[in-house]
């Protein structure tokens, strides 16, 4: 299989991981309310580092997208501590995207190298 079409999957797959994730953490919140706390804030501050990558993953901006992988570490711990509570699925969701991502960046570069030498 070539650079290009495996870029191609690995995009597709980042994008639904990334809509999954987004998904996962409203619907998490929301079966686990919190008293004190209004569950939109509640969302909100889950939401809002992800959103701010949302155009990165729009336009396919690597450097940005590698940001991102940088900040679902830290998602990653925080699901890892709670993975008694919540379950290993938001855990899962997180290693998809973040290794997706990685393996669409690294498959990027490569398919441009291949453009070049021919």
């Amino acid at each position: 299989m070539q650079y290009q079409q495996k870029r191609k999957y690995s995009r597709a797959v980042s994008l639904a991981a990334y809509v999954a994730l987004i998904a996962y953490l409203i619907i998490s919140t929301l079966a686990h309310p919190y008293a004190e706390v209004s569950s939109i804030v509640i969302i909100g501050i889950k939401c809002f580092p992800l959103l701010g990558f949302a155009l990165a993953m729009y336009k396919q901006h690597l450097r940005q997208l590698a940001w991102m992988c940088f900040v679902l570490l830290i998602y990653f711990t925080i699901e890892i501590m709670y993975v008694a509570v919540n379950g290993a699925l938001g855990a899962l969701i997180i290693t998809l995207l973040y290794t997706s991502t990685m393996l669409h960046i690294r498959w990027h570069n490569r398919a441009n190298e291949e453009a070049d030498a021919i």
